[in-house]
């Protein structure tokens, strides 16, 4: 068994699997066959082409009882189903006993979102003295005005800002894909502002280490190109210095840019488009976070409002 768990690691490696999509795979499987020992599934020397539909089913359940959530339920059977497609397909097993057993279904979880008294808060957090709090500065009005995901605003170059027209291009990382976001004005002048008189000091700071030369926008105080890693840890840590009780990361950003727009009347299309959305049921979720401003709208345009019975 751990012959062929070892090969489909491998095999996930060679395809350009990230590392956390192959520890989560590596994860999962070795989960499921440690509950196949310990419950005597198998018999001695039998590998995965014994394994059955029952076994797992009986694992799902084993899962739920044990409060797994549904949606790491879900995961993990995707991942078995990922593992025995591979031995299928590489003749090692004659069918996929995972391949027959329904996925519970999920409800759509609700994006975590701020107002925007809140978002002015966090904007305003970073030092404005200081290399890295106008670079941090910068960096939270971006996610904010472009709604970029953090893999995107990691990678975003020099070149790739249009400053006259107030756009940027970001890579998607998405089959090599890309997209136009735009960029209010409040965030033009605070990149262009770290771009031009604080990003250099930064520079200036690592030739020290010795130079290190880079389009990267973000850098970081060594001069090199700030990890996605270090702008989640990033944003959490301003919000927590400003008293939010949220768990706000830069996804709250993107939740909050695509709702603001929303609620300030933008077609649903058109934030699709702006989120990088390949299907238009990914932003409806959008039209269902924000009850309160429906409420309002009501109130405000309805002829018959419950206010005046």
């Amino acid at each position: 068994m751990n012959a062929h768990l070892a090969d489909f690691i491998a095999h996930l490696t060679v395809r350009g699997a990230s590392p956390h999509t192959v520890r989560s795979y590596s994860s999962d499987l070795g989960q499921f066959f440690n509950w196949i020992d310990e419950q005597k599934q198998l018999k001695r020397g039998q590998g995965p082409e014994k394994v059955t539909y029952l076994m797992v089913r009986r694992y799902l359940a084993h899962l739920s009882s044990e409060d797994f959530s549904r949606r790491s339920v879900v995961r993990k059977l995707s991942t078995l189903k990922a593992f025995w497609k591979w031995l299928e397909m590489e003749n090692r097993v004659a069918t996929n006993p995972a391949a027959a057993v329904i996925s519970p279904k999920l409800s759509p979880s609700m994006p975590e979102i701020l107002d925007r008294e809140a978002v002015e808060r966090l904007l305003d957090a970073p030092a404005y003295d200081k290399p890295l709090g106008r670079r941090d500065r910068a960096l939270l009005e971006w996610m904010y005005s472009s709604g970029a995901r953090v893999a995107e605003t990691a990678a975003l170059d020099l070149e790739n800002i249009d400053w006259k027209k107030g756009e940027a291009r970001i890579e998607t990382g998405k089959g090599g894909g890309a997209r136009l976001v735009i960029l209010g004005q409040p965030s033009l002048v605070a990149l262009r502002s770290y771009v031009e008189d604080w990003r250099p000091l930064l520079l200036e700071r690592a030739k020290k280490e010795g130079p290190k030369p880079t389009q990267a926008v973000w850098i970081n105080g060594r001069g090199s190109r700030l990890s996605a890693h270090a702008i989640t840890m990033l944003v959490p840590r301003y919000a927590q210095e400003i008293g939010l009780r949220q768990n706000v990361t830069p996804h709250t950003l993107r939740h909050s840019f695509a709702t603001h727009l929303l609620e300030g009347g933008a077609d649903l299309r058109v934030v699709q488009e702006l989120l990088g959305h390949k299907t238009l049921s990914a932003t409806q979720i959008y039209t269902r976070v924000s009850t309160s401003h429906l409420q309002k709208i009501y109130a405000a345009t309805h002829p018959r409002d419950l206010d005046e019975l």
